[in-house]
């Protein structure tokens, strides 16, 4: 008796388990990076002055050179990329921004998606700018690159 008790206990704390998730919406995508190109003397965004165009922006893996989704916003005069293709899954990474020919950056990443109570996101081990004098603002999460 003492047997059927201990499983019939077991199996219902098993059950729990398996349902202790079953109520709970919680999915936190990857954070998205925004750069910002200026001039390193006026401090000028490159693209509202015009040294820069949208249209000869490429964005890809700097190993592969597979294209990665990014997207440019020009309303207000903001002119930023937006990088939201990394941290998906656990990865290392270094993308490349070519913002023209012969004027190009790198971005490294090293994300962990993970997975805690009931929760999935992503954690930055490491991210840096690489190839260009950089300044980062946290509260936006901006990079401004410096050519």
């Amino acid at each position: 008796m003492k047997i059927v008790s201990l499983l019939f206990i077991l199996s219902f704390l098993i059950a729990c388990d398996e349902d202790d998730c079953k109520d709970i919406d919680c999915f936190t995508p990857p954070n998205y990076f925004n750069f910002e190109i200026k001039d390193k003397s006026t401090g000028e965004n490159l693209y509202t002055n015009g040294s820069l165009q949208a249209d000869q922006l490429k964005v890809f893996n700097a190993v592969t050179k597979a294209p990665m989704e990014y997207q440019f916003i020009a309303e207000n005069n903001l002119n930023i990329i937006v990088l939201n293709s990394v941290g998906w899954k656990t990865e290392k990474n270094t993308v490349t921004f070519e913002l023209k020919e012969g004027l190009s950056f790198n971005f490294y990443v090293d994300a962990e998606r993970k997975y805690k109570n009931c929760c999935s996101f992503t954690e930055y081990n490491e991210t840096k700018v690489e190839n260009a004098p950089y300044e980062y603002e946290g509260l936006k999460n901006l990079y401004s690159i410096f050519f």
